[in-house]
């Protein structure tokens, strides 16, 4: 295990309890700017105080988000550099905070110890105790992961396309056929991918079904994405009354994941080990399109 050292420049002394510190308030998990992954978890944190100093130990696990290197490389991307981090003492406010924690901490007061990556914790340290010298950050060992339960909640979390019902008319006619056709996307294979520690798990999704509903009770089932207007889309439907119906479109998506490890190649370097894809169960998500249909009406004019 390797430790990283980040030397803290803090204030002196514990007058500084009614100082504002640089960072008041706790991030909020799920904030923008914190994206899924990249901040670091705190699993534990120790305070050793001594006579010339206090160092505070954070054992922390982190989920990374990145690309493996190319088959047979020992090189991963995206590898973290040590974080920068500070601890102040929170001011009077603040410490409000923690006043129920105070009975099990006595003789100690709060620090909040934050890092330029996210990171954040509170450290008790001794009343007595000198000023805060250092602080060590501990990447702990990964816990084990179930590489198909990322897959399958990355499979439910992969940003998918604008999509949207085209039609051509715009509002439809009783007896005349109408086309339809899938906007916003077409067809491409998505992905999406995710590090957890040595291992990375890569996802494809790609469209295996299109199935349409045009609010008459009348379905279709194709592979098609139709055609755009003005090209005659090979999915239509001809309305028999005056009405508007919800044109629904189900998309059935179907996924394969695989996983990437890097692991020891016995003589003291690494090897990246890359596995066979795997199959996901399909999902399907829907689209709908409110659909006016109206009645051609026949018009009379005189004769000259």
């Amino acid at each position: 295990m390797t430790r990283r050292s980040v030397a803290a420049v803090l204030a002196l002394g514990l007058f500084l309890l009614s100082v504002v510190p640089a960072y008041a308030e706790p991030p909020v998990p799920g904030q923008s700017g914190s994206a899924r992954g990249n901040r670091p978890t705190v699993v534990e944190t120790n305070v050793v105080a001594t006579g010339s100093g206090v160092t505070i130990f954070i054992g922390v696990r982190s989920t990374i988000p990145g690309t493996p290197g190319a088959p047979g490389s020992t090189v991963v991307v995206n590898v973290p550099a040590a974080p920068v981090c500070t601890a102040t003492v929170p001011n009077i406010g603040y410490q409000s905070t923690f006043a129920q924690q105070l009975p099990e901490h006595p003789g100690e007061l709060p620090w909040v110890v934050t890092c330029d990556n996210g990171l954040f914790s509170i450290a008790w340290i001794p009343v007595d105790a000198p000023d805060v010298t250092e602080i060590v950050i501990e990447t702990l060992p990964e816990e084990p992961t179930d590489p198909r339960l990322v897959a399958q909640s990355l499979f439910g979390m992969v940003p998918l396309p604008p999509v949207a019902v085209g039609a051509n008319p715009g509002i439809g006619l009783v007896a005349l056929p109408s086309w339809f056709w899938v906007d916003g996307y077409g067809g491409e294979t998505l992905y999406g991918s995710e590090t957890l520690g040595d291992t990375t798990v890569d996802v494809e999704i790609t469209p295996e079904r299109y199935d349409w509903s045009f609010g008459d009770g009348a379905t279709l089932s194709t592979q098609s994405l139709g055609r755009q207007y003005p090209q005659q889309s090979d999915i239509q439907h001809s309305y028999e009354r005056s009405s508007t119906v919800d044109v629904r479109l189900d998309i059935t998506f179907g996924g394969r994941y695989r996983v990437t490890t890097v692991e020891d190649d016995g003589e003291g370097g690494t090897i990246v080990v890359v596995g066979p894809w795997e199959p996901l169960d399909p999902m399907v998500r829907s689209w709908t399109r409110l659909y006016p249909i109206q009645q051609m009406q026949s018009v009379l004019t005189a004769g000259r």
